[in-house]
């Protein structure tokens, strides 16, 4: 496989992930392949007698490199597949498992592995990068070497206009610009950029357009193309340079807020990390929701999560960013809007039809914030709290026992939070004559309500209580 800035960028941060866990890490290490002789193995961290293997690929068949991990004799095999529909999987070569994930589940599964206890902070939480001053100068050479060419052109008139498409369209990641208009030709209305820049950057071939959807639903959207990506980053970054004084000035108001909103807000889309915030549900009521009803619209899993990272933080912070943080999440990407470091937008299902408004902003602006503020004080204790609630009230939705049963062992191990915790919760429910105590039987459901109303009363008060702890 070609390696693409993308391949790059995952490879270096399995290589951070492992030294932050205390191994040491190097990348393209000799090893024993499949065909005989010797290759390479992307990335191999040790820590004692403990080795772990990671090859990271494109897509397609991943028989030979779980092949090769396996012959090599890594304590833990992993390979990372960048363009893939399924969090986690696993096969089996020769009786070893070798799981087969995606870029964001890497950590995760590596926790689990390696049992590092709940409290220990997960690497995405602990250290961001710092804006990289090569990067910048990269950036400027970026958006120059684009304004001499449509100098030399004769379109230098249109620069501003279609450097603020591009940055659109990079943050949008899928910017509708056409809907389909039956009569009288059958023709697309292009619409959020005018008919010269679109040209202009369709025949400088910094976009690519596809077309979604059937009958009156059909649009037409534009992505970047890898030169096109590259100016988008640098005019991000080039903004984020100009205006660091305004963004200084939030991470010292607001710096545990500012944490909370990005942590809540940071989704895979469609493959690499993305800012998106919803404002509303298109279509639907705007009926004000309880915490508790919040709380349980949230998917946390390793398999359906839009989240990177499905942790008790991860859990809290986007319920945070939902409810007390509400108004602060809206006005603050209100102010990077007018920056030009976020768009409102929308996002669209796979007929072309938009079902929620968002507000969207760049993995950039993550970086930049991330590298300067701190997650609040007590997080750790109040989102484990949190977690537990959430366990407590997903499960008591299932009625089937050996499904309950199943879901709670899931959700227990995925976001790490100890049996003990459940126990102590249902014990204050059981004295209260609202549950059971926690059933151990491996074929029960982990608990039975009794009183379904005070069940949602002490969650309710429970949750609100726990938001308030921040």
């Amino acid at each position: 496989m070609v390696e693409g800035p993308y391949s790059r960028r995952v490879k270096r941060n399995v290589v951070q992930i492992l030294r932050f866990y205390g191994f040491s890490a190097m990348e393209e290490v000799p090893a024993m392949i499949p065909e005989g002789g010797y290759g390479r193995v992307d990335v191999v961290g040790r820590k004692g007698s403990i080795t772990i293997g990671v090859e990271i690929v494109d897509s397609g068949d991943v028989a030979r490199d779980a092949k090769k991990l396996v012959m090599n004799g890594y304590t833990y095999k992993y390979i990372i597949v960048l363009n893939t529909s399924r969090r986690v999987n696993e096969i089996s070569v020769d009786g070893e498992v070798v799981k087969v994930l995606d870029p964001d589940s890497f950590e995760h599964e590596l926790r689990r592995d390696l049992r590092v206890p709940p409290t220990h902070p997960y690497f995405t939480e602990k250290q961001e990068p710092e804006q990289d001053v090569e990067f910048v100068d990269e950036a400027s050479s970026t958006l120059k070497e684009l304004k001499d060419e449509l100098r030399d052109i004769g379109l230098e008139t249109f620069a501003d206009d279609i450097l603020n498409a591009i940055r659109e369209i990079y943050i949008s990641r899928e910017f509708c610009a056409g809907r389909f208009k039956p009569l009288p030709v059958g023709e697309y209305t292009i619409e959020g950029i005018s008919l010269e820049v679109l040209s202009i950057l369709q025949r400088l071939q910094l976009v690519s357009e596809h077309r979604r959807g059937t009958g009156y639903g059909r649009k037409m959207f534009l992505s970047l193309t890898e030169r096109g990506e590259e100016i988008g980053r640098a005019a991000v970054t080039d903004i984020i340079n100009e205006h660091k004084s305004e963004l200084d000035r939030l991470v010292k108001d607001y710096a545990p807020e500012v944490w909370l909103v990005l942590r809540g807000s940071l989704r895979r889309y469609p493959k690499e990390p993305h800012i998106i915030y919803e404002l509303r549900r298109v279509g639907f009521s705007e009926e004000e929701k309880s915490p508790l009803e919040i709380l349980t619209s949230i998917r946390i899993d390793p398999y359906t999560t839009p989240y990177t990272s499905p942790s008790p933080t991860t859990l809290f912070a986007v319920f945070a960013s939902k409810t007390i943080l509400r108004n602060f999440a809206i006005n603050f990407f209100k102010q990077l809007e007018k920056l030009g470091l976020a768009v409102r937008d929308y996002l669209y299902d796979s007929k072309g039809f938009a079902f929620s408004e968002v507000y969207k902003a760049p993995r950039e602006v993550f970086d930049y914030f991330m590298a300067r503020v701190s997650p609040p004080a007590q997080l750790a204790q109040c989102a484990q709290k949190l977690g537990a609630y959430y366990v407590i009230a997903e499960v008591s939705r299932i009625v089937d026992a050996p499904t309950a049963r199943k879901r709670y062992n899931e959700l227990l191990q995925t976001l790490e939070i100890p049996e003990v915790a459940i126990a102590e919760v249902l014990a204050d429910m059981n004295r209260r004559g609202i549950t059971s105590r926690l059933v151990e039987r491996p074929d029960a459901a982990p608990f039975i309500v009794l009183n379904e109303k005070a069940f949602e009363k002490y969650l309710r008060e429970r949750i609100e209580e726990v938001a308030k702890c921040f």
